[in-house]
Parts: structure tokens; C-alpha cells; sequence
């Protein structure tokens, strides 16, 4: 079963799975950073397009989608 984490509830990094990496694989393909399936599981791709992400907005780039990755997200898709 799915995890139904509310999307910004809890840090997310490659290996875990629920709708929370679901949404956040659409709002990364949304802005063309995430080209794979959406299927709530965060891999290679998923984490591939984090980082490009955090690259493109001077934050840390880590993969792991914290406070300040929510933040960007937050603020380019509203």
C-alpha cells in the first residue's frame, strides 16, 4: 500500500515510494525536468531531475527534496 503523505510532509529521497513522489514527478515534468513514468517511485530518473532543479535555482544539490527544494517548487508552480 501507498503511502497518502501529503505532498511537503516529509523529506523524500531516492528509494522511497507514495502519491507524495507521484506529485512531485509530476511537478518536475510539469517543468520539464522529469521525462520518466509517473509511478510514485523515487529513482534514478526522479533523482536525476532533482538535481538539475536544485542545480538551476542555487540551492544545495543533493537530491534529496528538502525545505528549501519545496520552497523552489512552491514558487515556480504556485
Amino acid at each position: 500500500m501507498q503511502s497518502r503523505q501529503a505532498f511537503g510532509s516529509r523529506i523524500l529521497r531516492r528509494g522511497m515510494r507514495g502519491m507524495d513522489v507521484a506529485e512531485l514527478q509530476m511537478k518536475l515534468q510539469s517543468l520539464g525536468y522529469y521525462m520518466g513514468p509517473i509511478d510514485g517511485i523515487f529513482g534514478p530518473l526522479t533523482e536525476r531531475a532533482v538535481r538539475q532543479l536544485q542545480r538551476d535555482n542555487n540551492i544545495k544539490v543533493d537530491g534529496i527534496v528538502g525545505p528549501q527544494t519545496y520552497a523552489v517548487l512552491e514558487q515556480l508552480i504556485p
